[in-house]
């Protein structure tokens, strides 16, 4: 009895540890949060978790919402990036990378620059319906640009643009 009892109580535990709480306590909001916040960080705790779904559905939610601060609009703005990511791949929602693409175009025009490497990938991946090799350029030069000015660059990502430069000057 004992040993089953500890099987059961293992088992449980693991799952339970295995996920963060997405309450507004456990992700360290309260009553005064805003709604942005309150949709960004929720949707955040759940992408962590790996319940793609529920990220989705909470940042749609707040992609909806007018912001009231500047904090506010950098987490929807973030929010635009995360969407369009999530959209291009089909996670936790149907795949739609044309609504992927209005995401990170909306996102760069108000300053976020991870958008502009999504872009490079959506065009300049040959295995991408999205394939465009004008608008790759484009976008991958920009992309280089904005991670090359970077204080810390990071290494990946630039090594990842300049295969694509390569692939598109071929």
């Amino acid at each position: 009895m004992r040993v089953l009892f500890g099987i059961v109580f293992l088992t449980f535990s693991v799952l339970a540890i295995g996920k963060e709480k997405c309450d507004l306590e456990s992700i360290g909001l309260d009553y005064q949060s805003s709604d942005i916040e309150v949709y960004f960080y929720t949707g955040t705790c759940h992408y962590r978790n790996e319940d793609y779904g529920l990220a989705v559905k909470n940042w749609e939610k707040l992609s909806l919402i007018k912001e009231n601060s500047a904090k506010d609009e950098e987490l929807k703005i973030d929010v635009l990036n995360n969407l369009g990511y999530m959209k291009f791949f089909g996670f936790g929602t149907p795949k739609d990378q044309d609504t992927a693409i209005n995401y990170w175009k909306e996102a760069i025009l108000l300053g976020h620059y991870e958008a502009e490497y999504h872009l490079c990938h959506a065009y300049a991946d040959k295995k991408e319906p999205t394939f465009n090799l004008a608008k790759a350029k484009k976008h991958c030069e920009k992309a280089k640009l904005i991670y090359k000015g970077q204080d810390e660059p990071d290494k990946d990502i630039l090594s990842d643009i300049e295969t694509y430069l390569n692939q598109i000057n071929e």
